[in-house]
């Protein structure tokens, strides 16, 4: 492991343990999570909230831990989310690096990750949406890996979609790592017999998983995934607006919209030939689809969105390369305008300030880009 990038990821798990404190405690998911880990092992304070025993896997550690050794379930899950903490920045390194081929725009572009506002506020609760990130993320990682090769095998794709159905296990979100994996077959040259095949052995390794569990949890306290869609499409209206809150979509990277504005024109202009060139088209056609499907979901706010931000950061690592040496400063800017003005928000309820926000870092991405490009500020966009 990079020791540059361990360091980094120690110094941000600090911070926002410290900064964000204040909603680890009060989080009303809290109570839904240990009372499940509970009920898994017939502990007392056991309590089925939220239909949290469909998703077990993020139970079994927490609740395992309370009945040998009489440990808190919360100290449990939050090392898990810690360890998920570091392999979503290493494995988001890796992404962009497989792409782009280069240290310096992965480094920025995992900087850029784990300084969006969902991974900040939501990483170190007591809550899983981390765990369902790392997920995704491993198994993006993973799929990218595998089309390195001269011919995908099928125990890989087996393999992939095998790894997703246990990460549906913990969090809906790691479905985007099958869902990428399947845009990138349909999309890479292979006769239609040959993505048949490999879709179908994608599929199989992620029910295998997925209908083994879906059959106990049903059979031993008669629960499902579909009855909790079920319950939530039926649910208050209040629940079923919240799809209209379309300013969730700008929570997913805050100040770093305009970097993906930019990397999105870089892509389109260069037209990245050879392997980078099914690489980029399966991630514009994987958070496309994905934010499609996502919209299944009542629950549209910025931490579930968050499940395609993977694909928006490799874009915007893209937007950041137009920066060159300034990069870096542009980066910790917008990140500490993400960082900064999510606290005030949650801490302080203060309104409009998201928008002062855009503004300010707007002004200093114009800035950056009259340094750079003097003579002729159109160069930002050219090849």
């Amino acid at each position: 492991m990079n020791k540059k990038n361990i360091i980094t990821l120690t110094l941000f798990a600090v911070s926002y343990w410290f900064l964000f404190d204040f909603l680890r405690w009060i989080q009303y998911d809290t109570e839904g999570f240990i009372g499940g880990a509970r009920l898994l092992f017939g502990l007392e304070g056991g309590i089925h909230l939220q239909s949290r025993l469909t998703k077990p896997l993020v139970l079994i550690l927490p609740g395992a831990m309370e009945f040998l050794f009489g440990l808190h379930p919360k100290f449990t899950f939050l090392f898990q989310n810690l360890f998920c903490f570091y392999f979503c920045g290493i494995f988001m390194y890796k992404i962009i690096f497989q792409i782009t081929k280069d240290n310096k725009i992965a480094y920025l572009g995992m900087l850029a990750y784990v300084m969006c506002q969902p991974f900040a506020v939501y990483s170190l609760l007591i809550q899983v949406d981390i765990v369902g990130w790392f997920f995704g993320i491993f198994t993006i990682y993973l799929s990218l890996k595998y089309f390195e090769n001269p011919t995908l095998k099928l125990k890989n794709v087996f393999i992939v979609g095998f790894i997703v159905g246990i990460g549906f296990l913990a969090k809906e979100s790691a479905i985007v790592g099958l869902i990428f994996l399947s845009c990138s077959i349909l999309i890479h040259k292979f006769l239609i017999k040959e993505k048949i095949k490999l879709l179908a052995f994608s599929t199989i390794g992620f029910m295998i998983p997925f209908v083994i569990s879906f059959l106990l949890i049903e059979y031993f306290y008669s629960d499902s995934v579909f009855k909790r869609l079920k319950w939530i499409h039926g649910g208050t209206e209040e629940i079923n607006l919240i799809i209209f809150e379309w300013k969730q979509i700008f929570r997913i990277i805050d100040m770093y919209l305009f970097l993906y504005v930019i990397g999105f024109i870089v892509i389109i202009k260069k037209r990245i030939k050879t392997s980078n060139n099914y690489m980029l088209k399966s991630v514009l056609f994987t958070s496309l689809l994905t934010f499609v499907l996502m919209l299944i979901w009542p629950d549209f706010i910025d931490r579930i969105l968050f499940m395609i931000a993977p694909f928006i950061i490799i874009v915007v690592a893209y937007g950041i390369g137009k920066f060159k040496h300034l990069g870096l400063a542009l980066v910790l800017v917008g990140g500490f305008l993400n960082v900064f003005i999510s606290f005030l928000i949650y801490k302080y309820q203060l309104t409009n300030i998201l928008v002062i926000g855009f503004a300010i870092f707007l002004i200093i991405i114009l800035i950056f880009g009259f340094l750079l490009y003097k003579k002729n500020i159109k160069e930002l966009f050219s090849d």
